[in-house]
């Protein structure tokens, strides 16, 4: 082949090995769009399901009424788990919003243990059977109880309510109040 000719093909193919790779790189490189509406449709979702996630995390949801009004506390601490809890309202009491059997008539407890005796035992029962329903569940038992006291309830009633979830095992007790009470600074 005459070199002349020669040489113009080796033009050629390197001219067209240059344009195909020109092409090439064309295609690799996107074109400045922009963002894309599915990069923020992802974002939005991500954004939504953490707001979902994170709303209402309130873990003690106390439905108060006439017969059950909080005390107001300055305390500013939230329970991180949801306990046991124990509900004495002006009528009843309720162990895990459950009613146990044991009514409240004129600020006295209505049971056929009387007055003197320190424990209740429906109460008891209801707190040893929750105790077995979370070991058959192999959910941890947790030795703290919360308690959510009618506000005019009488002492002596949360006193035995207290003795009673002592016998039961529960040793550290912590009370359910209404955000926003008074500081009286005044000694």
């Amino acid at each position: 082949m005459d070199p002349r000719k020669q040489k113009i093909l080796e033009d050629w193919l390197k001219e067209r090995s240059q344009n195909k790779s020109r092409k090439r790189r064309k295609k690799e490189l996107p074109k400045d769009e922009g963002v894309t509406i599915n990069s923020l449709m992802d974002a939005v979702t991500i954004i939504l399901i953490f707001l979902l996630m994170n709303f209402g995390t309130d873990i003690l949801n106390v439905k108060t009424s006439d017969d059950l009004q909080l005390p107001r506390s300055t305390t500013t601490e939230n329970p991180k788990t949801r306990p046991t809890t124990i509900t004495i309202t002006a009528k009843q009491l309720l162990l895990d919003d459950v009613p146990v059997g044991v009514n409240i008539k004129n600020g006295q407890l209505d049971v056929s243990e009387g007055p003197e005796a320190l424990k209740i035992l429906k109460l008891e029962e209801a707190l040893a059977a929750s105790i077995e329903e979370k070991k058959a569940k192999n959910s941890e038992l947790s030795k703290e109880i919360m308690l959510i006291v009618h506000s005019e309830s009488p002492y002596d009633i949360l006193y035995k309510v207290m003795v009673t979830a002592g016998s039961a095992s529960f040793t550290k007790f912590k009370f359910a109040v209404v955000q926003g009470g008074l500081v009286n600074t005044s000694i």
